[in-house]
């Protein structure tokens, strides 16, 4: 049996006991009786943990009307925000986001829906932490028993308690659209998914430089060619659904060869076309060296003067998640997606699901190996680090 140290022990307790937390992350802790479910009908009430500024259109639902397609994810019953047309409607948690530490890194996760009903179901999201917008899009409806969409946002504490709010609001011309929200978590995290500007061959993140060495390069979209970036080629792969045996697939769909925008240098030829349409997408990358760390880097352009709209959470298989917008650079404007991962076997499978029917734009993708550090870097290290603490006792 082994015997821990007691100042560990402790350590862990009073880590346990500052830990990041959210009440009522899954609506369950009070039933809704009187239909059909507003925190003001009947003997109702409130949602404990949680406030909305129009208790006549936020409320509690399990069957219905407006939990009315999906798989409920945690436990029975879900949040709804309505939203009618001239108004948005907000659903806030009271504490608050609580138990954090001023400068880590947190993940607030989340699944989201949105009711069937006549006209439009993709009511806008606003996600806001901190006070401040993190995530802003439409979310159209998952259908039957499907799941619901996750979104997962990371942010940085500025001081122990953050501010949590989800705003609903009509978009495309519908005049009643309702969201629904569940299955909150909060943790702190290490993130290994980052999103980064890509404006220009030196913005690109493509270098030969360290011994690092790419497993995989490809330019996609319609008529798509050869494209030397840094010194790194990316090969061209025409179609919606490029492929190279033993290399990679992309179940996209459609592609796009004429995309006119901001990015420079050689990176433009890459950023003039791009696979689009399913909003289901998963790109699988094989011929990886098992136990080999890599970097996968996803590129995209923004699409939408309105700046918001093309939202897609990107899951890799070992469960490292973030979602992105397209946009958030800016319309014509280029995003380059990174993911740090350790190759669990010979593929690594990373899927792309879009909130609503805009899926995700993809210009191409590179995967790098990066080289471990050698065993005598590793010892010159050592000789550093026991010189340093040697100095200091002396």
């Amino acid at each position: 049996m082994k015997i821990y140290p007691t100042s560990l022990i402790l350590c862990s307790f009073v880590s346990s006991l500052q830990a990041q937390s959210l009440v009522n992350t899954g609506f369950e802790e009070e039933t809704f009786g009187t239909a059909p479910g507003y925190i003001s009908s009947g003997a109702n009430g409130s949602i404990t943990g949680w406030t909305a500024n129009d208790n006549s259109r936020v409320g509690l639902n399990s069957t219905g009307p407006f939990s009315n397609n999906g798989a409920v994810p945690e436990g029975s019953q879900v949040a709804f925000v309505q939203a009618v047309t001239g108004s948005s409607n907000t659903l806030t948690s009271a504490s608050g986001i609580t138990g954090l530490t001023a400068g880590k890194t947190y993940r607030i996760t989340y699944r989201v829906n949105s009711r069937i009903s006549a006209g439009n179901n993709s009511p806008e999201m606003r996600l806001v932490v901190g006070g401040s917008t993190a995530i802003r899009g439409d979310v159209t409806s998952v259908g039957g028993a499907n799941p619901y969409k996750t979104v997962s946002y990371d942010f940085v504490a500025t001081a122990s308690t953050a501010s949590l709010a989800i705003d609903a609001a009509v978009s495309g011309g519908g005049t009643d659209e309702t969201l629904l929200l569940d299955d909150f978590t909060v943790s702190e995290v290490t993130p290994r998914i980052s999103v980064n500007a890509w404006n220009g061959d030196a913005t690109s993140g493509i270098t030969t430089a360290g011994g690092r060495t790419y497993s995989h390069a490809y330019n996609f979209g319609g008529g798509a060619s050869n494209v030397d970036i840094n010194g790194v080629t990316f090969t061209g792969v025409a179609g919606g659904n490029p492929s190279v045996a033993g290399q990679f697939s992309y179940n996209m769909g459609s592609a796009f060869g004429a995309d006119v925008n901001n990015v420079t240098g050689s990176s433009a030829d890459l950023a003039e076309g791009f696979v689009f349409g399913n909003e289901n997408a998963t790109l699988t990358l094989e011929g990886l060296t098992d136990g080999q760390t890599y970097i996968l880097s996803i590129f995209t352009v923004g699409f939408d003067a309105d700046g918001f709209g093309r939202i897609s959470t990107i899951t890799a298989s070992d469960g490292e998640l973030l979602t992105v917008d397209v946009n958030q650079f800016g319309n014509n404007n280029g995003l380059r997606v990174d993911y740090e991962y350790v190759a669990n076997g010979t593929s690594e499978t990373i899927s792309l699901n879009a909130l609503n029917t805009d899926a995700f734009h993809t210009y191409g993708f590179a995967n790098a190996a990066i080289p471990e550090p050698s065993s005598f870097a590793l010892f010159v290290g050592m000789l550093v680090l026991s010189s340093v603490l040697i100095r200091r006792r002396a």
